[in-house]
């Protein structure tokens, strides 16, 4: 019997010129996985969709492309394996620890190209999207401690949208404490409108968004693989 399909879903953008990045990731998944059926959509502003990508499939595994677990992830995506009539929903990305390595790994990037050595920093800000639901923040807030594990340096968990605290807030308010070094760490996919808002926080330096990072395609990888093997177990594969 032919593998289960994967299909990844993400939010989308109204950016111009954003990278193609959750094609990117498919490439690479698919690389992984090897005879497996790889495709794409998104929910909101580009193209193909999420109900294109699954259609004509039959019992696919979808992997929700989010770090946080917000509305998108809790309602919508059900919706549409609903509206799709097959399939099986997995967990979303984050916080996985390998992609706080990953986050890590910006951070460290961001300050070698400035020269900057970590003993310099006195805080980071892990910024994430927002979320007004428990489960997201919590999320980011245990990223946050991870990362300061990571890193040797302080981090305190900020938002862009939703909930507080803000991520201008947080940086001012590091400041005000007499912080002269505070970095954001971008706990952010990609390339968009919230990653760009950083560059405006007033921090001395902002890290990319993890991006097509090795790490992502893995825990794809192991989302699908976990989701397929249960399908089997269950006796319908």
């Amino acid at each position: 019997m032919s593998a289960a399909p994967l299909v990844l879903v993400g939010h989308g953008t109204r950016a111009p010129r954003t990278a193609p990045l959750l094609e990117r990731v498919a490439e690479q998944t698919g690389s992984l996985l090897g005879d497996v059926d790889v495709r794409y959509g998104w929910t909101e502003f580009q193209t193909p969709s999420a109900a294109d990508a699954l259609a004509g499939s039959a019992d696919p595994v979808i992997v929700p492309f989010f770090l946080g677990g917000g509305y998108h992830v809790e309602h919508d995506l059900p919706r549409l394996v609903h509206e799709h009539g097959s399939g099986t929903l997995t967990a979303h990305l984050g916080p996985e620890p390998i992609i706080v390595e990953a986050v890590a790994e910006r951070t460290r990037q961001a300050l070698a190209r400035e020269g900057v050595r970590a003993v310099e920093v006195d805080g980071v800000v892990l910024a994430a999207a927002g979320s007004r639901r428990h489960g997201p923040i919590a999320e980011t807030e245990k990223a946050a401690e991870e990362l300061a594990r990571l890193l040797g340096v302080p981090v305190r968990p900020a938002y862009l949208s939703a909930g507080g605290p803000n991520v201008r807030r947080r940086v001012r308010a590091w400041h005000e404490e007499g912080a002269e070094v505070v970095i954001v760490a971008a706990y952010l996919l990609s390339e968009g409108r919230f990653s760009h808002a950083l560059h405006h926080c007033g921090a001395e330096l902002v890290s990319a968004p993890v991006g097509a990072h090795p790490a992502i395609a893995d825990v794809v990888a192991r989302r699908y693989h976990r989701a397929a093997n249960s399908y089997r177990r269950g006796g319908r594969g």
